[in-house]
C-alpha cells in the first residue's frame, strides 16, 4: 500500500509542475503587440550610369623596354687600355685619383666587373653572395660573338681608388679576377 501513496504523491507533483509551466502560456492576459512593417532601410539612390571612353594610343612612344631589364644601368664599355700620352686620356693621373671628375655633363664613375657567364643561374648565385657580402652587384645581359653572357657587377662607385680598393677585395673573398671599368650612364 505504500507504493500506491508514493505513485499518487509523485502523480500529484508531475501535474503541478506542468501546470505551473504551462499555466501561463495558456492565459496570456497580455494584448499581443502588432508587427512592425515598416523599415528603416532608405530608399535605392538615382544613380547614373558613368560612361568610360576607350583608350587611345598616344602617337611617338617608344614601347617600353622588357621587365626584366627596365632598371638596369647601361652595360659599360670594355676598359680601355692606357696610353703613354697624357693628354686625350680618360683615366685620371695620379693626384687626381681621390677626387671625382666631372667629363661632359655627368660626374665619372667606375664599375668593377667581376666576373661574365653564359649561364644565368651561376651569374645570379655570385650576384646573390656578393649582395650578402654587402656590395651593391647586379647582373647585365650582354652578347659576345653572338653569344648571350651574364655579366656580374658591382658599384657604380665614384672614386676609382674605391673602385681598386673594392676589387682587391672581392678578388681575394671570392678567388675571381675582376676589372674595373668606366661606367657609362
Amino acid at each position: 500500500m505504500r507504493d500506491n501513496i508514493k505513485q499518487r504523491v509523485v502523480g500529484g507533483a508531475v501535474l503541478v509542475a506542468l501546470v505551473v509551466i504551462f499555466a501561463p502560456v495558456l492565459f496570456n492576459l497580455e494584448p499581443s503587440q502588432p508587427l512592425d512593417t515598416e523599415t528603416l532601410i532608405p530608399p535605392a539612390p538615382d544613380v547614373a550610369p558613368v560612361q568610360i571612353p576607350s583608350p587611345q594610343r598616344v602617337e611617338g612612344l617608344e614601347p617600353p623596354p622588357p621587365a626584366d631589364q627596365a632598371f638596369l644601368p647601361p652595360v659599360p664599355e670594355q676598359p680601355e687600355e692606357k696610353s703613354a700620352a697624357t693628354d686625350g686620356s680618360d683615366e685620371p693621373e695620379s693626384g687626381e685619383a681621390d677626387r671625382p671628375s666631372l667629363s661632359g655633363n655627368s660626374p665619372d664613375a667606375w664599375l668593377i666587373q667581376v666576373a661574365s657567364f653564359r649561364d644565368r643561374a651561376v651569374s645570379d648565385d655570385l650576384a646573390a653572395r656578393l649582395q650578402e657580402a654587402g656590395y651593391k652587384a647586379y647582373v647585365r645581359a650582354a652578347q659576345a660573338d653572338g653569344v648571350a653572357t651574364y655579366r656580374v657587377y658591382v658599384g657604380p662607385v665614384s672614386l676609382i681608388s674605391r673602385a681598386e680598393a673594392q676589387k682587391a677585395e672581392i678578388d681575394a673573398r671570392f678567388k675571381v679576377e675582376s676589372i674595373v671599368v668606366r661606367f657609362k650612364p
